[in-house]
């Protein structure tokens, strides 16, 4: 009720600094007050096209929008100042109110030779162009860029993506009032993009493809819940479990409801592993030449996951090291000639399995520093320091955990209560609390709870360099952004070049990634070569 209200008062604050310009023009002092109507009359007194209505109702074209219309209004009224069609805006329409009730309104019509010789066609070009792209960018495919290693190698840092809004179905922009063609924040500064003064409701246009396991999805970040929803940051994973699971990770292996998962053709996930060599240690050139693993010492910065650090530097050259390699390469690592022991980092969920004798006293200490269950995974509580650990999960041993399905009901009991209560509160707006064994949502008690949307389970290839669901949780249906389908251009930056192989390469696919560049350049240059034909006959026709 609170939003209609808003609604009506927005829609009566317009209507009465407007409706002296209707009258002037010639139109009925009413069709200022009519919600939607009242733009479509709007923009005919501006004489201009009936197409620019559906513009103005799309979240986010509609704020670029708005400053070309206001514009076009103001000048048929011979109100044809920049400077005025910014202090409209500015003022959030006072200053237009300010016009219709201090100046005497004539309405001229359109001066086309004016705009053109004042405001320019470039400038004309630019907007539509910005509106244009905005649309594209919303409704069909969108540019995004690996930023971090929890994909390696199957997605690595320097990939640049196409990602595909319709595959999941287009969600309609939540934060309409933000700047165009940005995230969440201004380029180059720490302002955000948007106004918050108002969000629209979760709506998502019909789908052609469910999210199935194994798919590599873009989504919102959950945890950011200081930004609307679609202003999140983007993240990037593999849905490693669907709504309705049980998943469960038993020793790195993934298991959904009691079946082991394998990983698609194109994953090559990595673990990290405890490396031990004898006679010389580990040579740079070698790892990156052969096996692409950046070689870290301490100290170093490195925006690369793939990384082989100093656990233990040893007398006589025996070196021990944590080293990120990807599965499909750990045979060929274990030949190599200075290596004694590859031990694969397994983190259990007792105590018991960190002390066990036959491993590596440097590696025990690393599993009981870096992979304890005392470093707290979802869904334990967070909130409370020094509370008991309730799920002595690992990121190789975790669960088993059911994914919430919209419409089913989980029995609400302690554990339950802590498995779901992020779920609850953050991402379905309830209030859920307990007393005395009792539970209550929204001040009720209640013996069990329905979900009321669809969540998924996301992890990254890079199963020990990832921040993913293990440690935050389910991720809304709400929050899925799209699909990566295309790799148009791939950049090693630590040897600043080109990763000719990965270049206009599918994302998904069975078999061995196939780059399409060569492909594209046929093409591209068959285009040109047609173009340039047809413009040279077009010429001597003329000219005849």
């Amino acid at each position: 009720m609170n939003i209609f209200l808003l609604f009506l008062a927005y829609e009566l604050y317009w209507g009465l600094i407007t409706f002296k310009f209707y009258t002037a023009a010639g139109r009925k002092a009413w069709e200022a007050f009519i919600p939607f109507y009242r733009i479509f009359v709007l923009i005919k007194i501006a004489k201009k096209p009936w197409w620019w209505f559906i513009l103005m109702l799309i979240p986010m074209v509609s704020t670029i929008m708005t400053i070309v219309v206001v514009y076009e209004f103001l000048h048929v009224f011979g109100f044809r100042k920049t400077w005025q069609t910014a202090a409209v805006v500015l003022t959030l329409g006072l200053y237009l109110g300010y016009l219709s009730y201090s100046e005497k309104l004539d309405y001229k019509g359109r001066d086309d030779e004016y705009i053109k010789a004042n405001l320019g066609e470039l400038t004309n070009a630019i907007f539509f162009a910005v509106i244009a792209a905005t649309i594209i960018r919303a409704t069909t495919f969108e540019a995004y860029t690996i930023p971090t290693g929890s994909m390696e190698k199957s997605l690595m840092i320097g990939d640049f993506l196409f990602v595909s809004k319709l595959h999941y179905g287009v969600r309609v922009p939540m934060t309409p009032v933000s700047f165009p063609l940005v995230h969440n924040k201004l380029p180059g500064t720490q302002t955000n993009s948007y106004l918050n003064v108002f969000e629209l409701p979760y709506l998502r246009l019909p789908k052609f493809a469910e999210v199935e396991k194994n798919d590599i999805v873009v989504f919102n970040y959950p945890e950011e819940t200081w930004h609307p929803i679609d202003k999140r940051e983007n993240y990037v994973k593999r849905c490693v479990a669907t709504a309705g699971d049980t998943l469960q990770i038993i020793d790195r292996q993934v298991y959904i409801d009691g079946v082991a998962q394998t990983l698609p053709d194109r994953s090559l996930g990595m673990f990290s592993y405890y490396v031990k060599t004898k006679g010389k240690p580990l040579d740079k050139a070698f790892l990156k030449e052969n096996f692409d693993i950046t070689f870290i010492r301490p100290g170093d910065n490195s925006t690369a996951s793939t990384d082989v650090y100093i656990l233990k530097a040893g007398d006589m050259m025996n070196y021990e090291y944590i080293a990120f390699i990807p599965t499909k390469k750990l045979e060929a690592f274990k030949k190599m000639a200075q290596v004694t022991d590859v031990i694969a980092v397994n983190a259990g969920n007792t105590r018991e399995s960190y002390q066990n004798p036959e491993l590596p006293k440097s590696l025990s200490t690393y599993l009981v520093t870096q992979c304890s269950y005392e470093r707290r995974l979802f869904p334990n509580p967070q909130e409370v320091h020094g509370a008991r650990v309730l799920f002595k999960y690992t990121a190789d041993n975790y669960g088993p955990l059911y994914i919430p399905k919209k419409g089913e009901t989980v029995e609400m009991n302690n554990l339950n209560f802590y498995r779901y209560k992020k779920t609850i509160t953050v991402h379905e707006g309830k209030e859920l609390t307990s007393k005395n064994g009792k539970y209550f949502l929204d001040g009720e008690e209640i013996t069990n709870y329905t979900f009321e949307q669809n969540y998924y389970w996301m992890m990254g290839d890079n199963r020990h360099n990832s921040l993913d669901s293990r440690y935050w949780g389910f991720v809304p249906e709400t929050h899925i952004v799209g699909k990566p389908v295309f790799i148009w251009m791939s950049m090693d930056w630590n040897d600043f070049k080109v990763r000719t192989d990965r270049v206009f390469t599918t994302v998904a696919g069975d078999g061995e990634r196939k780059s399409y560049f060569l492909y594209f350049l046929v093409f591209a240059f068959a285009g040109w070569g047609i173009n340039k034909y047809i413009k040279k006959k077009k010429k001597e026709k003329d000219a005849a």
